[in-house]
């Protein structure tokens, strides 16, 4: 394996691995803060109340360093080729972070999908070289 595709492969997965756990704390802020209301009588003071907490504070900084990470290789790379294995890999470790940290129940039909999504992201990965 080459450096450019051994950079490529290390930036997919630091991007990815950012923007999940951006995610999960994104998730994790929402769940303290409680649904957002969208009644425009307490809509200012949801929107503070959610601005405000530290978890969402922190998926918004990981999540805007994880699309910084994205146009490193977007500028380097085929949108054809970073949109879907970027998607791929971030759906996919999403879910999974989600399980761990978060108890959500993923049925049959999200470990299927998983397995196709891993079977797509390799294909696309590999058909790059």
């Amino acid at each position: 394996m080459n450096k450019i595709m051994t950079n490529l492969i290390i930036l997919f997965i630091a991007g990815t691995i950012i923007g999940s756990i951006g995610q999960i704390f994104l998730k994790k802020g929402l769940i303290e803060t409680g649904q957002i209301d969208m009644n425009i009588n307490i809509l200012p003071y949801t929107i503070f109340k959610i601005i405000t907490n530290k978890f969402v504070f922190l998926g918004i900084l990981l999540s805007v360093f994880a699309a910084f990470i994205g146009l490193i290789l977007l500028s380097q790379n085929n949108l054809s080729f970073i949109y879907p294995v970027g998607v791929g890999l971030l759906f996919i470790t999403v879910l999974l972070l989600s399980k761990i940290f978060l108890k959500e129940t993923i049925y049959l039909s999200g470990w299927i999908g998983v397995l196709l999504i891993i079977s797509g992201v390799i294909t696309i990965f590999y058909s790059k070289q």
